[in-house]
């Protein structure tokens, strides 16, 4: 609420399926009422929509966040707005070395590009594009 009243975006990534698991989805999901852009993979996805597809689980948790993006790994990645607006993009295809680090990529080249003014189907594209630079090399810091 501090962050809107200034005019501020706001942004969560669920991180993990275990914690949403041990806390429940009413509780997560009553934490980040209104939020700008809700970030889950497809465990989390799961934990706090059910078992539906992604686009299904990122409509049903836009009636809680105006932007849901489901992160499905190399299957791409689903953007939803409250309003009904469905993005997918599809995942790049790299050789895998290490997955350390391709969430948070995948997440900052999504905020960078959405922050300023890309539609989403450019913002998911960077995403991807980061997310796979990540896992196409060892450790967690791809540069671009």
């Amino acid at each position: 609420a501090a962050a809107r009243e200034r005019g501020l975006t706001t942004s969560v990534d669920a991180a993990s399926a275990a914690p949403l698991r041990a806390v429940g989805p009413a509780a997560f999901l009553s934490w980040v009422r209104g939020v700008d852009l809700l970030l889950v993979n497809t465990d989390e996805a799961t934990v706090l929509a059910g078992g539906l597809d992604p686009a299904a689980q990122g409509r049903a948790l836009a009636a809680t966040a105006r932007r849901v993006v489901v992160k499905r790994g190399g299957a791409g990645a689903t953007w939803v707005e409250r309003t009904g607006t469905l993005v997918t993009s599809p995942a790049r295809r790299v050789a895998v070395v290490d997955v350390t680090g391709a969430g948070d990529a995948f997440a900052a080249g999504l905020l960078a590009a959405w922050l300023t003014g890309a539609t989403p189907e450019a913002a998911l594209n960077r995403a991807t594009d980061l997310g796979a630079a990540a896992v196409s090399q060892v450790g967690a810091r791809p540069v671009g």
